[in-house]
């Protein structure tokens, strides 16, 4: 009688397990009913309850405790990436659960080119659904965040290095400020190489608001060292650097205006800091965000002796550098081709 008692109760337990078993079995292979499509952000840090429960509710699981003990069960509970994931309708638990284990989140392809103000490139990202312009903006503003970044500045402007990315769609704003600096330092480290002159900061950063201003002055890459030398120059004989593209700076970003066709002599005497026209010296930030060919360039520029330089040919971008006044003023009349 004992045995069979006992026997009896193994088969109930059996039973029962089998029962629980194949009620999991079902709800991980059985998708909730939904008509459309779902997004759900993972936010880093999140336990494996609470992104079953966030699961559940967005309908992209039946359950929230099935789930996690399929993912605990394949030993799988700290390897989900954090990450908007988009979950079709009737996509089976099992196959969300395998999405987030790989990390197969959305990604927003954004191309950031180079030359453009942290204003700019804050729109771009706002336009791609990648975060909100103003948030962003906050970011590269926040003092803190750029210390902590390496920048010896109040803000991460002529940092973000230009290129493109492959975003989170609704991204914290500090996470993509803090990517894009450190995709201008992996830059300065391809430049440098092998060359043996380590710029300290503060060095640096002087280099970083002449590479901006580079940036928005040249138009093809030969030109960009000449350029950069002629502003060094410039610099050691205490002359203004007189740049066109700081005067845009201060039309667009200061007072709120389109970027002009032309620059009229009016604008050249726009009271600002950043006017390279009425003020020596380099201005107080970088007007840019400056790629690869400015940095290179106002990092290791070629020893000339021009002083000035002006656009030769407006089809090709090519420009014409000068030794003297008379020498940049006479350019101006010489028929081309002579």
């Amino acid at each position: 009688m004992k045995a069979n008692h006992i026997r009896s109760i193994m088969q109930n337990l059996l039973i029962l397990f089998l029962i629980l078993l194949l009620a999991i079995v079902i709800l991980i292979l059985t998708p909730p009913f939904r008509s459309e499509s779902v997004e759900v952000k993972i936010k880093s840090g999140s336990s494996l309850r609470d992104i079953a429960k966030e699961l559940h509710n967005n309908h992209v699981i039946p359950s929230s405790r099935v789930f996690e003990l399929y993912v605990r069960a394949r030993g799988s509970e700290r390897n989900i990436k954090s990450g908007t994931y988009r979950f079709m309708p009737l996509e089976l638990p099992i196959v969300a659960a395998n999405k987030l284990i790989k990390g197969n989140y959305i990604t927003q392809k954004v191309v950031i080119p180079e030359g453009r103000t942290a204003r700019q490139i804050a729109l771009i990202l706002e336009s791609n659904n990648v975060t909100r312009a103003e948030a962003f903006l906050e970011a590269v503003n926040d003092i803190e965040l750029a210390r902590s970044l390496g920048i010896p500045a109040s803000n991460c402007e002529g940092y973000l290095f230009p290129d493109t990315y492959f975003f989170d769609p609704q991204s914290d704003s500090r996470e993509l400020v803090s990517q894009m600096v450190r995709g201008f330092f992996a830059a300065i480290e391809r430049i440098e190489g092998s060359k043996t002159e380590i710029l300290n900061p503060q060095s640096l950063h002087q280099r970083v608001i002449l590479a901006s201003i580079i940036e928005r002055e040249y138009r093809l890459a030969e030109d960009a060292p000449l350029i950069a030398s002629v502003f060094l120059n410039r610099l050691q004989k205490n002359m203004p650097l007189q740049s066109c593209a700081t005067v845009v700076y201060v039309m667009t970003e200061h007072l709120g205006k389109e970027a002009p066709s032309v620059v009229h002599y009016g604008d050249l005497k726009i009271q600002d800091p950043y006017n390279t026209y009425i003020n020596r010296g380099l201005p107080p930030g970088p007007i840019s965000n400056p790629g690869e060919i400015s940095l290179k360039a106002a990092l290791f520029p070629p020893r000339t002796d021009y002083l000035y330089f002006r656009l030769e040919d407006i089809n090709t971008g090519k420009h014409r550098f000068s030794h003297t006044l008379e020498e940049h003023n006479y350019s101006e009349i010489i028929p081309k081709g002579l």
